[in-house]
């Protein structure tokens, strides 16, 4: 029987992680009046759990669990169960970072528009601070196992674990994620240009 099997057991918990903050996003877009503390409320969930939607893409280092190569001829297994476990982690890899991103598009230049028209350069930089954050929202979960929930369940445990974190190598993996991330937003954007047009 083929299905999702150990030790890809966490994809079904990643992917529903990385599914909440794009229902949030559907949720926050409907507000009326992004000025209202309802909407700031939101838009606050939104922003503590939108990093578990580009984390999914760190899950693409597990591919290197499935063996894929015949040791005696060098060639690709075709190996059914090997292939469902290829397209679990590819499909949540890149079904959540991609449409995450497109909502994070949305949330962007509703901000941009509705919240800061007055700030020059509001499109461009609320997508950066967004990534900035959100990569140092996946350093926190793939590097000190941290999820989103610890912030409101052992917030004394959080913040100390917060303050312990920073390396060169925090920082490093964090600009390399934002680029990523920007990249990917980028290809976003220009997708959605092309259906406007």
């Amino acid at each position: 029987m083929l299905f999702v099997k150990a030790p890809f057991g966490f994809l079904i918990l990643n992917t529903f992680l990385g599914y909440l903050p794009i229902e949030l996003s559907f949720q926050l877009l409907r507000v009326k009046n992004v000025r209202s503390l309802f909407f700031l409320l939101i838009l606050l969930i939104w922003l503590l759990f939108y990093p578990n939607a580009p984390y999914v893409l760190t899950d693409l280092f597990h591919l290197s669990l499935l063996h894929p190569h015949n040791l005696t001829t060098g060639l690709l297994k075709s190996d059914p169960q090997m292939w469902l476990d290829f397209a679990f982690l590819v499909i949540s890899a890149l079904s959540c970072s991609l449409i995450g991103i497109l909502q994070l598009n949305k949330i962007c230049h509703l901000l941009a528009t509705k919240m800061t028209p007055q700030l020059p350069g509001a499109s461009v930089i609320y997508p950066l601070i967004f990534a900035f954050l959100s990569s140092i929202g996946i350093y926190m979960g793939r590097f000190l196992r941290i999820h989103s929930l610890y912030m409101l369940l052992t917030p004394t445990w959080f913040i100390k674990q917060i303050g312990s974190m920073w390396s060169i190598n925090m920082w490093l993996f964090t600009l390399i994620l934002t680029v990523v991330q920007l990249v990917l937003y980028w290809i976003v954007v220009e997708i959605r240009k092309t259906d406007l047009d």
